[in-house]
């Protein structure tokens, strides 16, 4: 899906990330990339293509204010599974992600094979006040998912609430904070299988995180 500029029509952006106070990284790929100006009231998006112009440019707002507001609701999508236990998991960080961001609208939606769908999740949110969908992508490369099926699925549950503009943002790809993330869970399990630490919550009761020989 690609980035444009009329008012009140889906487009993909870049999320702002507020993991940690480092929110810098470095871009390898060619996406376009897409700003949000500040919504004011009797006033659609406005949008401004900008292309990264080299690999350490930073994927950060910049100086201006690009908050989630009171009336802001995030859905959180991820594939869906058949296995309950996985989409049981996505519950879980967003239960982590309203604590930590403190947005007051946020909901959990399942892409495919579990429920609740992004339509639910975006009924909910109007239901409890959006005025404003922000479908961010629980994925980590922008493939066929994001590019195709959940927008695709966005822009079916927008019909029933033509009156509230939505976006979709980009999946987390190349975040130098994954780097973290990733280094973090290995870490982890090697204690794990040197005797130091417990099963993660992820692999908990699998006995999946063992040395193989």
């Amino acid at each position: 899906m690609h980035p444009v500029s009329i008012s009140l029509q889906h487009f993909t952006a870049n999320p702002t990330h507020k993991f940690s106070s480092s929110r810098s990284t470095h871009v390898r790929h060619s996406c376009d990339f897409v700003k949000l100006t500040t919504v004011k009231r009797n006033r659609g998006h406005q949008a401004m293509n900008s292309r990264p112009d080299s690999p350490s440019r930073s994927e950060t707002t910049g100086g201006q204010d690009y908050t989630v507001g009171e009336n802001d609701g995030v859905i959180i999508v991820d594939h869906g599974s058949r296995r309950q236990e996985s989409n049981l998991m996505l519950n879980d960080f967003v239960t982590m992600f309203r604590a930590r961001t403190g947005y007051r609208i946020v909901e959990p939606a399942h892409m495919e094979l579990a429920e609740p769908t992004i339509k639910e999740a975006f009924g909910k949110c109007v239901q409890q006040g959006a005025s404003r969908v922000i479908v961010s992508p629980y994925f980590l490369s922008p493939g066929r998912h994001w590019n195709q099926d959940i927008p695709s699925l966005a822009a079916e549950a927008s019909k029933e609430h033509s009156n509230v503009p939505y976006i979709v943002t980009a999946p987390l790809g190349l975040h130098e904070l994954m780097v973290d993330v990733m280094n973090d869970r290995i870490k982890y399990c090697l204690r794990h299988v040197g005797g130091d630490a417990n099963e993660c919550t992820v692999c908990a009761g699998t006995g999946k995180c063992r040395l193989y020989s």
